[in-house]
């Protein structure tokens, strides 16, 4: 039996996105502290590599707006 995100044609990655975003969304006022809107944050690097060394410094994949 096939899940019922993958019929909606989403990968479980961005299946459990939404669904934290969603839950973050909706919770009462006094929930909603900066430690929780935080944990929605993601940072991700990327390091070009030429014979196993760095070429370079990791640099973001996306700039963030903040």
């Amino acid at each position: 039996m096939s899940s019922v995100w993958r019929k909606a044609g989403l990968t479980y990655a961005s299946y459990l996105s939404i669904a934290s975003k969603t839950l973050r969304e909706v919770l009462k006022t006094e929930y909603q502290t900066a430690a929780v809107a935080s944990r929605s944050v993601t940072e991700a690097h990327v390091t070009n590599y030429k014979n196993g060394s760095p070429l370079s410094d990791p640099e973001p994949l996306q700039k963030s707006d903040s």
